[in-house]
């Protein structure tokens, strides 16, 4: 009994498979599906700002806003500098390596003069905090923390190179 029950469970099996395995005329004009190269998205690895001095810079970002320094290599002035900020990183580099690289005039943000035209958003949980903090290792007060309508708490410093660095809490 159970070799006859086994041998019509075999019977089936193999019945099913020559079913499957028959061609139509339909099923020959189906083309496999075409694996199509896409290109993957980008996605913010860095944010290099130009400075005076990178080491200092590093030194400054460190103390005021808390963060670890990830890399920095000086070559005869030609210098690079990278913080760790979570997904992305910050990065500097010098006047000098600027230079040598894009063999183009850039402006260069300067305490003295008016923010450039972008800014950094650095998250926190407590703004207040991250905010005194920079004051007292040398940013410059530009808009003290404010809870803005949307409920996001916001506060504004520039760095000892003139960059306008936002300090807020993440979106609700």
């Amino acid at each position: 009994m159970k070799i006859t029950l086994l041998l019509a469970v075999c019977s089936l099996l193999l019945a099913n498979v020559g079913i499957a395995s028959e061609t139509t005329p339909e099923s020959v004009n189906v083309k496999p599906k075409e694996k199509t190269m896409s290109t993957p998205p980008a996605s913010l690895g860095y944010v290099i700002l130009y400075v005076k001095d990178v080491a200092a810079t590093l030194a400054f970002y460190e103390q005021a806003f808390g963060l670890s320094r990830r890399f920095f290599n000086d070559d005869h002035g030609q210098a690079y500098g990278e913080l760790e900020t979570g997904a992305a990183r910050l990065a500097f580099a010098s006047f000098e390596l600027v230079s040598a690289n894009l063999k183009h005039e850039f402006v260069a943000a300067a305490p003295d003069k008016a923010p450039l035209g972008f800014e950094i958003a650095l998250v926190t949980p407590d703004v207040p905090a991250i905010y005194a903090r920079a004051l007292k290792a040398g940013a410059t007060a530009v808009n003290e923390p404010a809870t803005r309508p949307w409920g996001q708490t916001v506060a504004y410093v520039r760095d000892k190179d003139g960059h306008l660095v936002e300090l807020c809490t993440p979106l609700p």
